[in-house]
């Protein structure tokens, strides 16, 4: 038997390709598979749950954020700076928050709610998601494709020993170096995977959760309730809900800042008179 390791090139690239295609494939199942995980029994206790559900960090952020200027708590200004009007007490968000506007400083809102959906406070949100079976667990998704990276290590050092045995035998290696180039592409793509995920991926249980919240809108009553649900454009006051959404997004913000100062929460009429939480 003339060929090299005693099998057929077109032999070697059937199985080989197997080899490239099923670690990422088994990868992607387990990933599915953990979205089917059934929910404990457990209510998520207030909107914060369910804004993570929803949108993520960044949505539990806008809860906070707007209820501590309904509860007047905080304002804004023209520029979309936060200003803490009195200290936050009990729950450990509106906490966090009230000690991270110093640290948020000139960006404002923007800033403030980057880092709140960082902080611990946020991600204990999170966690607890996870613990009830309403979220991903994001250790084991990130195990899979763990595994998954380890078995291309191999598959990638045999495929490069067949490569070098074929070159100097003078053997055809076309599609074996396109195979190759798959598996970086496919470890490259496991390496994305596995990197931390600051999207908060809802299983099936947490999906029914958030639909149910969303077709009984009085369990979720008040401006935490339409935050969680809607975003800071749900705010009930639409002049505040405007001013919330430019102050808090980045593009916004750079557009605002370009702007005549006068305009917005600066102006009492602009948030309906009164300290607010707008700073009128």
């Amino acid at each position: 038997m003339n060929e090299p390791w005693g099998i057929s090139g077109p032999a070697f690239a059937w199985l080989y390709g197997c080899l490239v295609v099923l670690p990422f494939l088994f990868a992607g199942l387990w990933a599915q598979s953990l979205r089917r995980r059934a929910a404990d029994e457990w209510t998520p206790p207030g909107p914060y749950h369910l804004a993570a559900l929803d949108g993520g960090t960044e949505r539990v952020a806008d809860v906070v954020v707007a209820t501590m200027v309904a509860g007047e708590q905080i304002r804004l200004d023209s520029r979309g700076r936060v200003t803490v009007l009195r200290a936050a007490s009990g729950d450990p968000l509106t906490r966090a928050a009230a000690e991270l506007v110093p640290r948020a400083g000139a960006g404002g809102l923007y800033r403030l709610k980057k880092l709140l959906s960082r902080s611990a406070a946020v991600q204990e949100v999170r966690n607890e998601l996870q613990l009830s079976g309403l979220q991903v667990d994001e250790r084991r998704r990130r195990t899979g494709w763990l595994v998954a990276l380890i078995v291309y290590l191999p598959v990638l050092a045999l495929g490069l020993a067949r490569f070098a045995n074929a070159l100097p035998l003078g053997r055809p290696a076309g599609v074996l170096a396109g195979l190759l180039l798959a598996v970086v592409a496919a470890i490259a793509g496991t390496v994305l995977l596995l990197r931390p995920s600051r999207a908060v991926l809802p299983t099936a249980a947490g999906l029914r959760v958030l639909g149910a919240a969303r077709r009984n809108p009085a369990l979720l009553p008040g401006v935490a309730g339409a935050v969680a649900l809607g975003g800071l454009a749900a705010y009930p006051d639409p002049v505040m809900a405007d001013m919330l959404v430019r102050s808090g997004d980045a593009t916004a913000k750079g557009s605002a800042g370009s702007s005549s100062g006068g305009s917005g929460c600066a102006s009492g009429s602009s948030c309906g008179g009164g300290g607010g939480g707008c700073g009128g």
